[in-house]
């Protein structure tokens, strides 16, 4: 992740407005040990308290997080970043707890609004994911879109494939509801919602953002076909 592209989020609102939203999305936690090494953290379960301003979250184990050095939480959601000093937080097991932090960077919103499709179309987007190492081999997958902006799309992917797309892969779009498109459009995954968006299947939503926008007759196709618009 580029760092540069994020943002200080100077409002109170808005960093309560962010934090709320983003701890769903999960992400990760991270502390330097006396080594100086990095320990990472996954969160697997995040909830704001707005009553008691309180941030919670759960992860698999923070048994080795230590009491004399500051921790840094990294949210999927619009890569929001911020630094708790010791006495910012306290850590019961698996479980963290902190006030909502005051210094906090992340993405910038859209300026764009984003288009919902109609899910009875079943519109697909035909997806290539780079490889991880240099073992792997990534064969492409159709998923299902869901939303679409001028740089992003959001998918669904189902259960058993929930683990193609990872937050900061990066992949190539060949295809948009079965059609090739002029050029390929190169982007990164920008977040992956760990619920489910739909309980039954267990499928997946995922967050796309596109390095060039989208042509504007593919976009406005797309457009035409909606029923609902979102703000930023």
């Amino acid at each position: 992740m580029d760092f540069s592209k994020l943002e200080t989020l100077e409002k109170q609102d808005d960093i309560k407005a962010a934090i709320q939203r983003g701890v769903v999305f999960g992400g990760e936690i991270w502390q330097m040990n006396d080594l100086g090494e990095r320990d990472v953290f996954p969160i697997i379960l995040g909830q704001y308290d707005e009553i008691h301003n309180l941030i919670h979250l759960k992860t698999g184990s923070l048994t080795m997080v230590s009491a004399n050095n500051p921790i840094f939480i990294r949210l999927r959601y619009r890569t929001i970043l911020f630094k708790l000093e010791l006495l910012e937080f306290k850590v019961f097991g698996d479980h963290l707890i902190c006030t909502l932090p005051t210094d906090v960077k992340a993405l910038a919103m859209r300026t764009t609004e984003r288009y919902v499709l109609p899910f009875d179309l079943d519109m697909s987007l035909s997806i290539k994911r780079f490889a991880r190492s240099m073992k792997e081999s990534t064969p492409g997958l159709e998923v299902r879109m869901i939303d679409v902006s001028e740089h992003g799309i959001g998918v669904l992917i189902s259960g058993m494939n929930k683990d193609f797309l990872r937050p900061y892969d990066h992949f190539w779009i060949k295809a948009i509801d079965q059609r090739s498109l002029g050029r390929d459009i190169f982007g990164t995954v920008l977040y992956v919602d760990p619920k489910g968006a739909m309980s039954k299947r267990r499928d997946v939503r995922v967050g796309l953002s596109l390095s060039a926008p989208l042509s504007t007759e593919t976009f406005t196709r797309l457009k035409n076909k909606c029923r609902i618009i979102l703000s930023a």
